[in-house]
């Protein structure tokens, strides 16, 4: 048996694996740099009753401190270790280790290419990089709700929905800054900024263009928030009939993000040559993003097909774990035997 594992900011998850093949999972809490360690939170996580292993692999967005630390804990219940990031599993699941670009779009944002080359864009972490992420889309909500709160703009949609799922926004700050899941949390409002951007699937293509419009695919309803923020449902505010403006521009721009990335990591393939994109996580779920998002990747990328991932990054995972010979993400992976 092998043990995969997609460990993220948002959540961490373990599967038990035979031949690549996921045969349970385990859920818990995602990786905070705020809980000290990076190694340590991931081996606490993990735990010790999982018994002899062939090979673990894991797939992390975290910066390991100590990755040799954590290969050579693991090894006292496996043969061998695959230490990799989760955009590896995320395109070697969604390609079962073909060629193909893949976008994860969750809290962070990155993208891999594997073609005539690798090429690897953004992933930069929230800081920084991660452009059209969850935490990009999130932070950029919250800019102007506060905008609106001190006076800096007329307080619009934005202000009343953070406020709804905030609290008093005069405190937050001193909730928000402490909190060892602060980006994570951020990272959670983007679903509010893209609810408030208009109905699912109907979105304008590009900022300033009066055109083209993707008509509605259905309806989200209501917001339910994660334990951890307050527990409670929140009612959308306003009429979805009638978007905010600035909700809108900023998913618009989290699109153009997203597909310049995507379009930037398939520079590994020949100029004119077809191009499979597929991507993985919760960000594109979302109708009028992802309309989005395909629009403005025609446009920037018109050679690419997309197609959905044959897995994710935890049945990445498990297939790397399964190989036994070199891959094509050899230079991406940390690997230790004994």
């Amino acid at each position: 048996m092998d043990l995969a594992i997609d460990g993220g900011q948002t959540g961490l998850r373990i599967g038990l694996a035979e031949s690549g093949r996921i045969q349970e999972i385990r859920e818990l809490p995602g990786l905070s740099y705020a809980e000290g360690s990076p190694t340590e939170a991931v081996l606490e996580r993990i735990g010790t009753g999982w018994g002899p292993l062939g090979t673990v692999c894991l797939g992390l967005t975290t910066i390991l401190d100590d990755p040799g630390k954590l290969a050579g804990r693991l090894l006292s219940m496996a043969r061998r270790v695959l230490i990799t990031t989760d955009v590896v599993t995320s395109h070697a699941g969604a390609f079962a280790g073909g060629e193909g670009v893949v976008l994860a779009a969750g809290t962070g944002a990155i993208a891999l290419g594997v073609g005539d080359g690798i090429r690897q864009v953004d992933g930069w972490g929230y800081l920084y990089g991660d452009a059209g992420s969850g935490f990009w889309i999130g932070r950029r909500g919250l800019d102007a709700a506060f905008r609106g709160f001190d006076g800096r703009a007329e307080p619009g949609p934005l202000t009343e929905r953070a406020q709804a799922v905030f609290g008093d926004l005069a405190g937050l700050p001193g909730r928000l800054y402490l909190a060892p899941d602060a980006v994570a949390r951020i990272a959670r409002f983007a679903v509010h900024v893209l609810e408030l951007a208009g109905d699912p699937g109907r979105v304008v293509e590009r900022v300033g263009d009066p055109g083209r419009v993707v008509e509605p695919m259905g309806e989200s309803g209501r917001v339910v928030e994660p334990v951890g923020e307050s527990g409670r449902v929140v009612e959308p505010v306003g009429d979805r009939s009638r978007p905010d403006p600035m909700a809108r521009a900023i998913a618009a721009e989290a699109a153009r993000e997203l597909a310049g990335t995507v379009a930037a990591a398939a520079r590994c393939f020949a100029k004119e040559a077809a191009v499979p994109v597929a991507w993985t996580g919760r960000l594109l779920r979302d109708p009028g993003l992802r309309a989005g998002f395909e629009a403005e990747l025609a446009r920037l990328l018109p050679q690419a097909t997309l197609r959905p991932p044959a897995g994710d990054s935890l049945a990445g995972a498990a297939l790397l774990a399964a190989s036994t010979g070199p891959s094509r993400y050899q230079s991406m992976i940390r690997t230790a035997e004994r």
